[in-house]
């Protein structure tokens, strides 16, 4: 039955119980010989059969409470024990993963270097404590007590108020001035659905973003890459494009090896030993200050930059780690393919969606080396400067250096934007 597991025995070295469904990430599993059953959210129980899995599956109310997948699991007369580890590639559900894993599995990830990689507050006070630039915050209990944190904690204006294990920029706004004070949290109370929170105030850290993408193991980077944001992700809220440009190998040498040297300390910080890793940080006047980390690969396209600037697949390495197999990375893969490799979500306007261009129609569009399309035509599409994650298609590029690579997602952004509104003279400020 499509909702059944069928009974493993107790700490089979390949029964892999995995929370929510990822494609890329079961397969990945699979090619190293794991068998993989599945809990998946009521909302998703038809997603994994219909993109082709045929292994175990059972559904929970939620995929992310160990509540509700302890009741799926007795249901059928299972437990987290009955499982080699429990693993996910799903933000949301790395802290579950990790708690149903301690309950008798014979390999776990740590509950609390889960939550550090999950909760920006918990992850701040470790990044601090090993001597690294991060900006202080405090955790509130409501809307309410965020003006007055402000300034008992000393955190001043700018500042950014957000959910402390949120997602995408998604609740996440930046107080300027008192003026804006009122206006902000009247924002947040409306897409929040309420003032209830915990919420999370953070100074304001000037300066433009980069993201470090790569993988872990025994402690010691196999691959780490270097890309910067054409704008800060919070900018989405303007209605800024989401993208970004892996950073020149030569003349970005110095910014490259400092957010390397960076990512090393916080994961070593954050006890993020073995796995994959997204790290964001602010540089200012050569100075690189940590914003936050997860255990996932990015968002965007950068599963595909690093694929295409190194030649790695980070599913493989995810894959890897959670089976404590080796990584697939050798020790001497050479040097990284010239240029610069470039992703950017492409938008559209709240409404129907109409005019989508085809992927192929993306491709063709100077320096395109690959495109998605994550919607239809005809689609009725919300307001998609809410959250970095809300896009219409992707497009990826490659260029000789990062300042063309920009260029070409700027224009390929601008294109997709006028043929949506039946032109093609584009935005001209993405």
């Amino acid at each position: 039955m499509a909702n059944a597991f069928s009974p493993r025995p107790t700490g089979a070295e390949h029964d892999i119980l995995y929370l929510g469904w990822q494609r890329e990430a079961v397969e990945a599993l699979g090619r190293l010989g794991a068998r993989v059953a599945c809990v998946v959210s009521s909302s998703d129980r038809f997603k994994p059969t219909d993109e082709g899995f045929d292994g175990p599956l059972a559904v929970a109310a939620d995929h992310t409470s160990p509540e509700s997948v302890l009741g799926a699991l007795d249901e059928l007369g299972l437990s987290p024990g009955a499982f080699w580890t429990v693993c996910t590639e799903d933000e949301f559900a790395i802290v579950t993963a990790a708690v149903l894993g301690s309950l008798g599995c014979r390999r776990a990830v740590s509950v609390a270097g889960a939550l550090s990689l999950r909760d920006k507050a918990a992850q701040k006070r470790l990044i601090r404590r090993a001597g690294l630039p991060v900006a202080a915050c405090v955790r509130v209990p409501d809307l309410a007590a965020v003006e007055q944190a402000v300034s008992s904690h000393g955190i001043g204006l700018p500042c950014v108020v957000k959910p402390p294990a949120g997602a995408g920029s998604q609740h996440t706004h930046v107080v300027r001035d008192r003026r804006e004070m009122s206006a902000t949290l009247d924002a947040l109370a409306e897409e929040a659905g309420g003032t209830a929170g915990p919420w999370l105030v953070e100074a304001f850290v000037p300066g433009e973003e980069l993201h470090i993408d790569g993988a872990v193991r025994d402690g010691k980077l196999v691959l780490a890459s270097a890309s910067r944001y054409l704008h800060n992700v919070v900018e989405v809220h303007r209605g800024r494009l989401v993208a970004s440009a892996t950073l020149d190998d030569v003349t970005e040498r110095e910014l490259t090896d400092a957010a390397v040297l960076l990512t090393e300390r916080a994961l070593t910080a954050l006890h993020h030993t073995d796995g994959v890793f997204h790290l964001e940080a602010f540089h200012e006047d050569g100075v690189l200050t940590f914003s936050e980390c997860a255990g996932r690969i990015g968002g965007g396209m950068v599963l595909e930059a690093v694929r295409g600037k190194y030649g790695t697949d980070l599913y493989d390495e995810w894959a890897a780690a959670v089976l404590d197999a080796p990584s697939p990375t050798p020790a001497d893969a050479g040097e990284p393919r010239p240029g610069s490799f470039g992703w950017a979500n492409l938008t559209a306007p709240p409404g129907p969606l109409r005019n989508l261009p085809t992927r192929g129609d993306i491709e063709a569009r100077p320096g395109v080396v690959e495109a998605q399309l994550w919607a239809k035509e005809g689609d009725l599409v919300d307001d998609m400067r809410r959250a970095s994650h809300l896009l219409a298609a992707k497009a990826l590029v490659h260029a000789p250096t990062e300042e063309a690579a920009r260029a070409r997602l700027v224009e390929v952004a601008s294109w997709f934007t006028g043929t949506l509104r039946g032109d093609e003279r584009g935005c001209g400020d993405a």
